[in-house]
């Protein structure tokens, strides 16, 4: 199979309020260095990554221009994520060499291996666009002021990033969504809101999303565990 051009957006533009810090919480320690540091390092040794994007606040700009290497571009953050990953789709097409395959991922899953990005990249590559998913363990419920009721879990699923799209699959469903005012909470979404599908990979269990103090407690959990094995 010829290699496909990819990149990665990184989003680092969120303020972390549940987790109660006074700034990005992706600037928090996770071992010896920060949960952004740890999350990019595999998309920086990733063969088939040529080059990263992460977004950015303005207020953290500086903080963030000190501390990641200079191949990785800058983009100002939105109001919201998907504000955000727009700015970055719009960068992107700026390179003289525009990207097959974008990759979305958040900045907040530092643990996300070589091998679900290789998953990601070959399931957009074949179906246009791809995500990673995890079977849910519990039992979930449905509470509403009527009843509460038991979903079939097995039809259920955690979503994960990175997400992996077309280049122009992914913009275009981005600017559809500002044209038509959607409000979504992963980039998927857009894709499926056009009247695209989205095909699943089988995600990972470590790859979570730091929101909490007690998911940062996990992760810590997570990353002594890698280092011991």
């Amino acid at each position: 199979m010829a290699e496909q051009d990819t990149v990665a957006v990184i989003v680092a533009a969120g303020q972390g309020t549940r987790m109660g810090a006074k700034h990005n919480k992706l600037l928090l320690p996770l071992g010896t260095r920060t949960i952004l540091e740890i999350g990019l390092e595999t998309f920086k040794k990733h063969p088939r990554i040529r080059k990263i994007y992460l977004t950015v606040s303005s207020q953290d700009r500086q903080i963030f221009e000190n501390m990641i290497p200079e191949e990785i571009v800058l983009v100002e953050g939105g109001s919201r994520r998907q504000d955000s990953v727009h700015n970055a789709l719009l960068e992107i097409m700026q390179d003289e060499q525009v990207p097959e395959l974008v990759l979305v991922h958040d900045g907040a899953r530092p643990f996300c291996s070589e091998k679900l990005i290789d998953r990601i990249i070959d399931a957009a590559h074949e179906h246009n666009a791809a995500i990673p998913v995890l079977s849910l363990e519990d039992t979930i419920r449905r509470i509403t002021e009527e009843k509460t009721e038991v979903l079939d879990r097995h039809a259920l699923f955690a979503t994960q990033t990175p997400q992996g799209f077309r280049t122009k699959l992914i913009l275009d469903a981005s600017k559809q969504a500002i044209e038509n005012k959607w409000l979504v909470t992963d980039d998927a979404s857009l894709v499926e809101n056009t009247g695209d599908q989205v095909s699943t990979v089988e995600g990972e269990p470590q790859n979570i999303k730091i929101t909490t103090p007690a998911d940062l407690e996990r992760a810590n959990w997570i990353l002594k565990s890698m280092s011991n094995s």
